[in-house]
């Protein structure tokens, strides 16, 4: 069964983790965006990280897309802490120096599109850490999102140091959707499998 797709965005795309990705992710969890975040030296856990992307998908907990250009893996986008009865989730994008703001901002557009389209979500979360770079903020803004939050030294960033969390959500303006009778044609709620939905391009 499948069930994180493979989404197109212009100038490149986002598609499942695979086993073939471990090099790849490797080297992106070299060079940590958040700030006090560890640089990654055990290879193993990126298998593990496979593994739990696909069981993360089956049970409507997050999703996990590689996020490629050129054929090239340069990031990652995370949907987590997904709340499905409340149609709400967070987000997040990890990317290497060369991920550009252009690209980041539609890799995580296309992956809400998807969310919103395929699930009903209504509502997504992301956070900005103090220290980060102050552009994601003025991205985050440009693609509808408004800050609703700030939570004071809510980040470990060292030792003996805590880091300012600045919270970001963008609430869409549509209806929650009603679900018919059972029998009754209808594309609300048609469940998490893509096996037999070829809308969204390839799956994994």
């Amino acid at each position: 069964m499948k069930f994180t797709p493979e989404l197109s965005f212009s100038g490149g795309r986002v598609r499942p983790l695979t086993y073939d990705d471990a090099d790849a992710l490797f080297e992106l969890y070299q060079h940590p965006e958040l700030p006090g975040q560890r640089v990654l030296d055990n290879k193993d856990n990126l298998i593990r990280m496979v593994d739990l992307s696909v069981q993360m998908a089956a049970t409507q907990r997050g999703m996990m897309w590689a996020l490629e250009v050129d054929g090239a893996i340069i990031g990652m986008v995370s949907a987590f802490d997904w709340q499905p009865s409340l149609l709400r989730t967070m987000l997040r994008v990890d990317g290497l120096p060369q991920l550009t703001l252009a690209q980041r901002s539609a890799a995580l557009q296309v992956c809400m599109d998807f969310m919103a389209q395929k699930y009903h979500l209504r509502n997504f979360g992301y956070q900005w850490i103090e220290g980060q770079n102050e552009e994601f903020k003025t991205m985050l803004t440009e693609l509808g999102f408004k800050q609703s939050a700030v939570m004071r030294d809510a980040w470990r960033s060292g030792e003996h140091s805590f880091a300012n969390v600045v919270q970001f959500n963008l609430v869409l303006d549509k209806k929650k959707p009603v679900a018919g009778r059972l029998g009754e044609d209808s594309d609300i709620n048609p469940g998490q499998n893509l096996n037999a939905d070829n809308s969204n391009g390839g799956v994994a």
